[in-house]
């Protein structure tokens, strides 16, 4: 049973949606686990980076709710079983003085210290839980390509918790298809990718087809992703073109 970590309600069917798809269509049992779900805090203010998030998203004040359901809706597209681990995404994370971490950015930047010292443990305690009954199963985690922190805190945990030889890594898109003028040099894909030996995994019409419909099911980050919903589906066939496929990557 293959299992995807997924920081976000939208990463594995946006990076792996092909290689999901074969695995299921062979009868395989295949799980995604998305770390980053819990409900936005209701006892302080949103910050600056949520308020602006939300407005993207356009799904309330509680947004949650309806991302869970876009996943449940792609991961069953795919023949996934989606598991929810219930922490909070990094734009509702506070310090303990009620300050919250990211107050702009959070992609191409390192995590804050405080998230570095509380977030990243509940991320280890929460894969130990999780895996501690799947120990013969291959892992599949986020390189953590284009620097968000939720993607390099979920890689730095899972490879606290997984043995190299059990861990495989993908490239998270659309981060991935970015060029270096747009990342800073310290999260590009040569970057993250240094040490790990690739491996390609060619697609079939049909592969390609399940994704970009699994990509589809998140309604609510076409605009901010690809500026509509009628720019996804090109975007991501070039993308796959341009790799040839899906690369993973391994120690």
């Amino acid at each position: 049973m293959p299992i995807f970590l997924s920081p976000h309600l939208d990463d594995i069917a946006l990076s792996c949606g092909g290689r999901v798809k074969r695995m299921t269509a062979q009868g395989r049992e295949v799980v995604i686990a998305t770390l980053c779900t819990a409900d936005a805090p209701t006892n302080r203010p949103l910050s600056a980076a949520a308020q602006r998030v939300h407005k993207e998203w356009q799904l309330g004040d509680q947004p949650y709710a309806a991302r869970r359901a876009e996943d449940q809706r792609a991961c069953a597209a795919l023949g996934a079983k989606a598991i929810h681990l219930n922490l909070l995404d990094a734009i509702y994370r506070f310090d303990e003085a009620g300050q919250p971490l990211y107050t702009d950015q959070f992609i191409g930047v390192q995590p804050h210290p405080y998230d570095v010292a509380r977030q990243l443990p509940a991320l280890k305690a929460a894969l130990h839980a999780f895996l501690a009954a799947r120990l013969r199963e291959l892992v599949y985690a986020p390189m953590a390509v284009g620097g968000h922190v939720d993607h390099t805190l979920t890689r730095a945990a899972a490879e606290a918790v997984v043995p190299a030889a059990r861990l495989r890594y993908y490239e998270d898109y659309p981060y991935a298809g970015w060029t270096s003028a747009r990342m800073k040099p310290a999260y590009t894909l040569d970057k993250k990718s240094a040490g790990l030996r690739p491996h390609r995994l060619r697609l079939t019409e049909d592969e390609i087809a399940a994704r970009v419909s699994a990509i589809a099911c998140y309604a609510s980050q076409m605009a901010a992703l690809f500026g509509s919903a009628a720019a996804m589906p090109p975007a991501v066939r070039q993308y796959i073109s341009s790799v040839k496929g899906e690369r993973y990557w391994r120690q």
